[in-house]
């Protein structure tokens, strides 16, 4: 062979090899770049749902919001937290850099996911429309975010990379609350209704301070009713409560006492069946127990969940109704023996754990949840 065929062949291996380089460097661009985008995705992602999460917890009155007075849904405090948790630059950075900027949303979402997505406002919601927030991050060139950065994409001819990222998180009223969640004291239907504003979605209030015609205990004009739930054995359905040990036949004292700290073991529905097993009984050393753990005591059972049953008068198995937050500020074992409560709705107090679902409003809540 000449070396003129050699000095081709030479060539023909350079320019082989060239190209092959720029098809390796094209490779290793992609993997690089793609890489961080997904970096960014992700990074985006969890941004988007922690804003939608911190904006769906001022969806109803919460001290930390500072909205305790507020309207229900609150759109507009969760609105602007979402905003600002958004692009805080102690809460979110992507790929080092603090968001700049977010797009936020309210409205309703179905539970049921008829339709599909958030309902913008206004709307008129159904018994399985939630209350929603949704965030919206973009890191596309086309805000203050700027772009996903190209590492050696240009090789390519790729000059930016784009992402972006959604997250929706709504607040419900809980259809079920699991182990630990409930405190053994069911209150009757009658009851609820007579302290609850159903249509404010709210406690009912005391027009005036000190003494009110109806009720044995001092009130504090624009604060919740004080009222006192005592055994149907000495008060009337509407005033009544009983001692429950959940999911079982039991009506000792012994072992509801220590269901005040434990609380339920197994997952409570509303309309579940069997239902929540009423006591027989007053039970007075559970009453001086509460006294104990209430706000007066150590304040350990200060707030709590309880389960709403139609008649606590009746002992056995009883459906539970819906789920109702209580500030419990006293109990008595007296001659009459009662727990002092309040109804309320702070979700400072009446985020019920490991609560989820939907039920009717009678102020617990589930803990805000991602949806999308």
């Amino acid at each position: 062979m000449g070396r003129g065929s050699k000095g081709k062949q030479k060539g023909a291996v350079a320019v082989t090899v060239a190209l092959s380089m720029i098809f390796l460097l094209g490779f290793g661009a992609m993997a690089i770049d793609i890489g961080n985008l997904l970096v960014a995705r992700n990074q985006l992602q969890n941004a988007a749902d922690a804003a939608a999460l911190a904006g769906a917890g001022c969806l109803k009155p919460r001290a930390e919001c500072s909205n305790t007075t507020a309207a229900q849904p609150d759109f507009t405090t969760a609105a602007a937290t979402a905003s600002t948790f958004s692009t805080s630059s102690s809460t979110n950075t992507v790929q080092g850099s603090v968001v700049q900027a977010s797009t936020v949303a309210t409205g309703y979402w179905n539970a049921t996911g008829t339709p599909y997505g958030i309902e913008a406002l206004p709307f008129t919601p159904g018994a399985n429309d939630l209350p929603a927030v949704q965030v919206t991050i973009n890191k596309d060139g086309s805000n203050a975010n700027g772009a996903v950065p190209v590492f050696l994409g240009a090789v390519l001819g790729a000059n930016i990379l784009k992402a972006s990222a959604v997250a929706t998180a709504v607040l419900s009223s809980p259809g079920n609350v699991g182990p630990g969640g409930l405190f053994p004291l069911a209150m009757s239907q009658c009851l609820f209704n007579t302290y609850w504003d159903s249509v404010a979605d709210a406690p009912k209030t005391s027009p005036t301070s000190g003494t009110v015609s109806g009720f044995n205990y001092p009130q504090v004009a624009g604060q919740p009713y004080i009222f006192q739930i005592g055994s149907s054995y000495q008060y009337g359905t509407c005033q009544s409560g009983q001692w429950t040990t959940f999911d079982v036949n039991n009506n000792s004292a012994s072992y509801a006492r220590t269901l005040l700290t434990s609380g339920n073991s197994t997952t409570f529905s509303v309309g579940g069946s069997p239902g929540t097993w009423i006591q027989t009984g007053e039970e007075n050393t559970l009453f001086n127990n509460t006294a104990t753990c209430s706000a007066a005591g150590n304040g350990q059972c200060a707030w709590v969940t309880v389960p709403v049953v139609a008649d606590p008068g009746t002992s056995g198995f009883q459906p539970v109704v819906a789920f109702a937050c209580l500030h419990i500020l006293n109990a008595s074992n007296g001659s009459l023996p009662y727990v002092l409560v309040q109804m309320t709705n702070d979700m400072s107090h009446c985020e019920t754990p490991n609560s989820g679902g939907v039920g009717p409003s009678y102020g617990a809540y589930t803990p805000p949840r991602l949806v999308q």
